[in-house]
């Protein structure tokens, strides 16, 4: 029994850890826009930082590692109970937001962040990082591989449900930038699943994995 809370607690900090170096980087390099407020308090960068990190990293890193212990344990039903307050958490963080939209009465009054991917250094920077990840997972023994890809795979799909139920409530999408109009708009559905799939089993997912691998190199994980 403890080790069960062990390692729950163990992917929650590193999870967020390794979100705190996420976010760091978005942020000095210029590719995350945005502001967070409490009411009417804009938070300071740094408490902006810690809190989204401690919210967007735990919030899918620790449900997947309880999918990968359930599915190894044959408890297909706890696994999915986990899909299930995934699924209901995404739905309250999307109508809140949709909520917000909806009363705002022009566009000055909503809070929008972009994360943008548009720089060739950032891009290349990812496909290597996220190859160094790749390569760490498979090396990973094959008596826990199963574990890991299984956690991999659950939060990728967790990501995916996010953007799923975001989308459909209008408050997440991809947009492209129109340089001969000076403005963003949104591509049609094809290209926005393409988008979507993409940034939840690729981009995200890999760039995460460290949370799992690099604990699990380290023999934190009991």
């Amino acid at each position: 029994m403890y080790a069960f809370g062990w390692n729950y607690f163990v992917i929650f900090c590193a999870s967020s850890f390794v979100h705190v170096i996420i976010e760091s980087g978005l942020y000095l390099s210029g590719l995350r826009k945005g502001e967070m407020y409490y009411r009417d308090f804009k938070l300071p960068k740094l408490m902006e930082i810690l809190l989204r990190s401690m919210v967007e990293g735990p919030a899918f890193c620790v449900p997947a590692y309880f999918v990968a212990d359930q599915y190894a344990k044959g408890n297909l039903m706890f696994a999915g109970l986990a899909i299930l307050v995934v699924g209901c958490a995404s739905f309250y963080l999307g109508w809140f937001d949709r909520k917000h939209y909806r009363l705002a009465k022009n566009e000055s009054e909503l809070i929008i962040s972009r994360r943008a991917m548009t720089r060739p250094q950032s891009v290349m920077l990812l496909a290597l990082v996220n190859s160094i990840c790749l390569i760490a997972l498979m090396f990973i023994p094959v008596t826990d591989r199963t574990h890991a890809f299984t956690y991999i795979f659950a939060y990728a799909g967790f990501v995916l449900l996010f953007y799923f139920i975001n989308y459909n409530l209008g408050v997440r999408y991809i947009e492209t930038f129109r340089h001969d109009l000076n403005a963003y708009e949104k591509p049609k559905l094809s290209l926005q699943m393409a988008g979507l799939v993409y940034d939840s089993a690729y981009e995200m997912t890999l760039l995460i994995s460290p949370a799992y691998w690099l604990t699990y190199y380290l023999g934190f994980f009991s």
